[in-house]
């Protein structure tokens, strides 16, 4: 979908990986854009996961948590450096053929899902960890508006109209829990890291499991900062390519079967019975890109490129342009 291109223009700018903390800032503006057209090798579709928009806000705070972040979001210990995160997104799955008004079996479904994330990242410099946990919660099916906002970008920009939306999935609410674990792995020099990842995803969207190995060379501060300031902002400006390779083992995902209650939609499961691909369990993919770092902002391309999720339907391979700036002070060095 050539949405993206219209999203750099209005907004003029780039987002950030989720993986490079920013040290030294406070206070965050995070922005992303998923999308399918964007492909390093020309090669761009509008078809499968399509797009993917996200604006977020990411801070320190400094008072004590209560409720359920003290609950379901774990620190990684009393040196551990905390970064909170709210964000908002908007996701959309379509079939390869969106001028088509009938329903192909041999295909995704339509499915949005709009839904917001609570998130902490607590990571520890001294002992080179970090703990990701986050909570998940919104909806799927036409209340995400997915199907109006692919059609008024794709109006504006004169671009091939969705004519199939009329099959996506049912409305159901969203609510997952998410959490990661990462340790450094091997990091010989300054300019090469390797990091070990773990993930585990429950709830009604998606239940999964992934190990991922992240690896990145170049010019570039520490993956999980350092009890010193100066040490962990070292490089004012970075530089560095990386490559993410994962594999992951899918129990469950909402948007490709259809969500909790199908069952109480009779078209839809008309038209899961006419279904003759089914959802792969076992995935394989890899991410990579560069990543550039200006003082406390960050610019991060990434390309994601995974086997298939249907069977038949084919690898995909989705671009991802990633921004985090700064809105707060650097905050001034220790005595």
């Amino acid at each position: 979908m050539k949405i993206a291109l219209l999203c750099i223009v209005l907004m003029g700018m780039p987002a950030v990986a989720l993986a490079q903390l920013t040290q030294n800032a406070t206070r965050l503006l995070r922005i992303y854009e998923d999308d399918d057209f964007f492909n390093i090798w020309g090669r761009g579709t509008d078809k499968a996961y399509s797009n993917g928009t996200l604006i977020g806000y990411r801070y320190m705070k400094f008072k004590q948590s209560r409720f359920v972040d003290n609950w379901l979001m774990p620190k990684a210990g009393k040196q551990a450096i905390n970064v909170w995160e709210w964000n908002l997104m908007q996701i959309m799955i379509t079939p390869n053929n969106i001028s088509d008004t009938a329903f192909n079996p041999d295909d995704y479904y339509y499915a949005g899902a709009l839904f917001a994330r609570h998130e902490l990242t607590s990571y520890n410099p001294l002992k080179q960890y970090s703990l990701h946990s986050e909570i998940l919660f919104g909806v799927m099916g036409p209340l995400a508006f997915a199907e109006e906002t692919q059609t008024f970008f794709h109006n504006l920009i004169h671009y091939q109209k969705p004519k199939g939306w009329q099959h996506q999935v049912p409305n159901a609410p969203l609510l997952n829990y998410n959490f990661t674990y990462e340790r450094m792995l091997y990091t010989p020099r300054p300019f090469l890291e390797v990091v070990g990842s773990a993930n585990a995803q429950a709830g009604t969207m998606v239940a999964a499991l992934q190990a991922k190995t992240v690896i990145r060379v170049g010019k570039l501060n520490p993956y999980f900062g350092n009890t010193d300031l100066k040490t962990a902002t070292r490089n004012k400006f970075q530089v560095y390519a990386f490559g993410n390779p994962m594999f992951n083992v899918v129990f469950y995902n909402a948007l490709l079967q259809g969500g909790i209650f199908k069952w109480r939609s009779g078209d839809f499961m008309d038209l899961s019975a006419q279904q003759e691909t089914r959802m792969k369990h076992f995935t394989v993919g890899i991410d990579y890109g560069v990543g550039l770092g200006f003082n406390r902002c960050s610019v991060i391309y990434t390309q994601q490129t995974r086997s298939a999720w249907m069977r038949g339907t084919g690898k995909h391979s989705v671009g991802n342009i990633s921004l985090l700036i700064s809105l707060s002070k650097a905050p001034p060095p220790a005595q």
